[in-house]
């Protein structure tokens, strides 16, 4: 087995077993996230393939898509879910920018070195401050929707971010 299967092998268990520490009451807020994320992932996903930006050599259902479809449409949408569960609503601005930044760093590195040591992504006119870049416009849009569909209950207090322990 190459070491790209193995790759994508490793990072599909992660995220499966992940889905699995999200608290049943905030399922309703993580599927909105999921599917925010992935319409906005594969969106982006699609322009950069076709504007020969990124190439993806190995991939999943490569007959059917030139994209990554496990980052796009797995991987990244449970970040996103992570990323609102955790997100720092009641912080101060300089926290939220830290977090910002420290998620889409978190994303960046791994994917430059699998980018540099693997086939499973090969940059073309791409450079990782785009990545870097894309990943933060992508949370901060999924942020502002995910905060607009939930203000009421952000409001109340309801169903907003887990709950902090005093």
């Amino acid at each position: 087995m190459s070491i790209e299967v193995t790759i994508l092998y490793v990072v599909w268990s992660a995220t499966i077993i992940s889905l699995f520490f999200i608290p049943y009451h905030h399922y309703r807020k993580a599927s909105i996230s999921f599917l925010f994320q992935q319409f906005s992932a594969w969106f982006l996903g699609i322009l950069v393939v076709q504007w020969n930006l990124i190439e993806y050599p190995v991939r999943e259902l490569a007959s059917v898509n030139q994209t990554s479809f496990t980052f796009e449409f797995f991987v990244y949408p449970v970040i996103g879910i992570f990323f609102n569960y955790f997100y720092p609503t009641n912080s101060s601005l300089f926290r939220r920018i830290l977090y910002y930044c420290f998620i889409c760093t978190a994303i960046t590195i791994p994917e430059v070195i699998i980018e540099k040591n693997t086939d499973l992504i090969h940059y073309v006119s791409w450079h990782w401050t785009v990545t870097w870049m894309s990943v933060y416009a992508t949370l901060f849009l999924l942020r502002g929707f995910f905060s607009w569909f939930f203000k009421n209950d952000l409001q109340k207090n309801k169903l907003g971010d887990r709950p902090h322990q005093a």
